[in-house]
């Protein structure tokens, strides 16, 4: 915001429009950062909230997995999908929120090719949580034999 004193000896506030992004790229990637985690605390929050003040850290049992996921092979309801893809957008985004901050401070302290190794291991190791994360909520829980 800038200040322009007119001939009336008043000052007038213009505001200057922001300039264009030199990287459409860095925006997006700004953006993405502020928005995911603003998304992510609520979400945090709520899972925290359920896990430990609504069941209880420790009356935390499979059988609660078990409701909310469903069982490998059987077939699921509405509210197993809506947890599946609760803890989904989760992962998703944390995931993914998690890698975009390595990369902004990786690039601060390395370049070329150093860089350039240290994100292809991060991505590739979080593509595989990724993988298996989701092929965990897409199969649902595994039904645990009790004697």
């Amino acid at each position: 915001m800038a200040s322009v004193t007119n001939t009336a000896g008043r000052t007038r506030r213009v505001v200057a429009p922001m300039p264009q992004a030199r990287n459409r790229f860095e925006l997006l990637a700004w953006q993405f950062m502020r928005y995911s985690g603003l998304i992510l605390l609520f979400l945090a929050l709520s899972h925290f909230w359920m896990q430990h003040i609504l069941i209880g850290t420790h009356n935390i049992q499979v059988s609660d997995t078990i409701r909310r996921w469903g069982i490998i092979g059987e077939k699921i309801d509405l509210n197993q999908v809506l947890w599946r893809a609760y803890y989904a957008v989760i992962l998703g985004l944390a995931m993914l929120h998690g890698l975009n901050g390595l990369r902004q401070v990786t690039s601060d302290y390395f370049r070329g090719t150093t860089y350039k190794l240290i994100m292809v291991g991060a991505t590739a190791l979080i593509a595989i949580v990724m993988l298996f994360g989701f092929l965990a909520l897409a199969a649902g829980a595994a039904r645990i034999a009790t004697n």
